[in-house]
């Protein structure tokens, strides 16, 4: 059965099926930017957040808050619209990756979801319900220490747990995935899944403007620059690593070089 979200003659999304929750809110506000220099200020920023709250932690503040498909998409010629392109890149990653895995009967999140852990352009943006494992991806490259990180924080009016019923988006949708590999877990990940356009190659960045009356609130935290490698000596005592948050061979050595550099590598 077809679920419909609609407020104020917005339509935010359609799904098949899944489980729809709805939190009715005022309009959102400005945005409402903090600063942090230490994990015990950006605690006292996020203090009276509650459930369904997500976080996404970029390592350059001027970045946009859009989906890699957005950024992809500017690389190339010759699709008429960006859904095309969506498309075709499923199309071919179903066919070449069936020896692998055969992801062609899965719902479309899922496909999405395995697809962006592989490298894939998607059109999800991926976010954490944990606000250290956010400051852990604004603060985690040394060769970004020249600049401002940020942490946003947001709350979707509406969202779908799950995604084994998911059948069709057609509109902005916040999305709580199953745990389909082991990074999900370990970065307690969700995503924001936009909306592709079908008739050009745009994708709105997210903002109140781009999506009214999807959001309760959109914040941000600005991570200064200098405080960067502090930040990740921090999170190291909370046991907020490379080793935690990619399991397995690679986020082990890379937590090694980062520990016995003192956090310079």
């Amino acid at each position: 059965m077809a679920l419909e979200a609609e407020r104020g003659g917005s339509l935010f999304l359609l799904v098949q099926g899944g489980r729809l929750r709805r939190r009715l809110t005022p309009a959102l506000a400005l945005m409402t930017t903090f600063t942090a220099s230490s994990v015990i200020q950006f605690l006292g920023h996020i203090e009276d957040h509650g459930a369904e709250t997500m976080f996404r932690g970029q390592g350059s503040a001027a970045w946009p808050l859009l989906p890699s498909i957005a950024r992809f998409a500017t690389k190339l010629d010759g699709y008429d619209c960006i859904s095309d392109l969506e498309e075709h890149l499923l199309e071919r990653f179903r066919q070449f990756g069936v020896s692998f895995q055969d992801f062609r009967k899965l719902p479309i999140i899922e496909q999405l979801v395995h697809a962006q852990h592989y490298g894939l352009p998607t059109r999800l943006l991926d976010w954490s319900t944990n606000p250290l494992k956010a400051l852990f991806f604004a603060t985690e490259e040394p060769q970004l220490d020249s600049l401002d990180g940020v942490v946003y924080i947001t709350h979707p009016n509406f969202w779908v747990e799950g995604t084994t019923h998911i059948r069709e988006v057609k509109a902005f949708l916040a999305c709580f995935p199953e745990v389909l590999h082991e990074r999900i877990a370990a970065q307690d990940a969700c995503f924001l899944v936009f909306p592709l356009s079908k008739t050009d190659m745009s994708v709105p960045e997210l903002s109140a403007a781009s999506f009214p009356g999807a959001l309760d609130f959109l914040h941000e935290i600005i991570i200064p620059s200098g405080a960067k490698r502090d930040l990740r000596k921090q999170l190291s005592v909370l046991g907020v690593t490379h080793r935690s948050v990619y399991p397995g061979l690679e986020g082990t050595t890379r937590w090694i070089k980062s520990e016995l550099s003192n956090f310079l590598v």
